[in-house]
């Protein structure tokens, strides 16, 4: 399988290893409606009800909730990587897939994020 980003915004999907240079995108918990489904009309606590939320650009989607905002583990919580957001931000441009968990943001067979991207499922270029 191969690894994916998704831009939201456009809906766009990019290849792998390619980082994002928006800085507003669709909120990943609420999926930019500005509410959370199960709740009926409450409003999203990631995007304040805005549907959209701001990442620092160079950015990637979150590998560990698959730009979902939602844990893995819990989807009434927001993911412990993005923060609910679906959207990471990264330090550089340069880039490239993490070998241990394979780009997924957590390794085989465990729920806890990768220990060597810190659940983003990529890694700076060495």
């Amino acid at each position: 399988m191969e690894w994916k980003t998704f831009d939201w915004k456009n809906q766009k999907v990019g290849q792998k290893g390619e980082v994002l240079t928006k800085v507003v995108y669709k909120c990943g918990f609420c999926k930019g409606t500005g509410f959370i489904s199960s709740k009926g009309n409450t409003k999203c606590f990631v995007c304040s009800g805005a549907g959209t939320v701001q990442v620092p650009s160079p950015a990637v989607i979150c590998a560990y909730c698959n730009g979902e905002g939602r844990s893995y583990l819990n989807r009434d919580l927001t993911c412990i990587i993005c923060k609910g957001k679906g959207v990471v931000n990264v330090n550089s441009k340069d880039i490239e897939i993490c070998q241990t968990c394979k780009g997924r943001g957590r390794e085989k067979g465990v729920d806890l994020p990768c220990l060597i991207c810190k659940g983003k499922g990529i890694i700076p270029k060495m």
